[in-house]
């Protein structure tokens, strides 16, 4: 497993000459912390790059379009990339018609909740750049990897609605949202947190250790 290779999606930023792709640094150290090669997408056949990688990172950044989810903007705050959605959810499907595993963190976690037909709130407060405890749903993936009751580094202003179908509830804040959600078949695990930032001697925004979350491409990568 100390060579499997996980790919990383990037954001799209404009730049003088040409558009830039773009990821924290803090995934791949992540990875590399969990004995994993992180390398970030830059284009190319989703279902050739599913069939060359052992799992998906759906990284954070920016909103989805409200018309994935069959809703009109709603908030002042929106910040699009409409190609960067039809990658991912592209990306997000390819590798779930492989069955290989897939993590996605806080856009990424709303990433997979709309691929499966669920809705996204629009403008939630308390949430952004606000530490808060999330208490996680007994039984689940989340929960053996985090723990029970913890306090998470949060940067979103957006939050799952509706699920999708096919996943369920693994985690929720004390005002009610949903915090991280697991599909039922597919290994598949969103987190609306930044693990990332919850790692000693990696990043600390908060006291927990979250490096556990990234060895789920371990655990639940496909039996040859």
């Amino acid at each position: 497993m100390q060579d499997s290779v996980i790919l990383i999606s990037t954001a799209i930023e404009p730049g003088a000459r040409s558009s830039k792709r773009t990821a924290s640094t803090l995934y791949g150290d992540a990875l590399a912390r969990a004995g994993l090669s992180g390398v970030l997408y830059a284009g190319g056949d989703p279902i050739a790059l599913a069939g060359r990688c052992d799992g998906l990172l759906l990284s954070g950044g920016g909103d989805l379009e409200p018309a994935l989810y069959g809703q009109t903007p709603q908030s002042h705050r929106l910040s699009l990339d409409p190609v960067r959605d039809t990658e991912e959810l592209a990306l997000l499907r390819a590798f779930c018609a492989l069955r290989k595993p897939v993590l996605g963190i806080c856009r990424g976690m709303q990433v997979i909740n709309v691929a499966f037909g669920g809705t996204l709130l629009q403008e939630v407060a308390g949430h952004d750049g606000i530490p808060h405890p999330v208490t996680t749903v007994a039984g689940t993936h989340t929960a053996r990897l985090t723990g029970g009751f913890f306090k998470v580094s949060s940067y979103h202003h957006q939050a799952v609605g509706q699920l999708g179908h096919g996943l369920c509830a693994a985690a929720y804040a004390a005002d009610g949202l949903i915090e991280a959600l697991e599909h039922r078949s597919l290994p598949i695990l969103g987190v609306q947190w930044h693990p990332e930032r919850m790692i000693p001697g990696l990043c600390t925004d908060v006291p927990a250790d979250h490096s556990a979350l990234f060895t789920y491409f371990i655990q639940r990568k496909p039996k040859p």
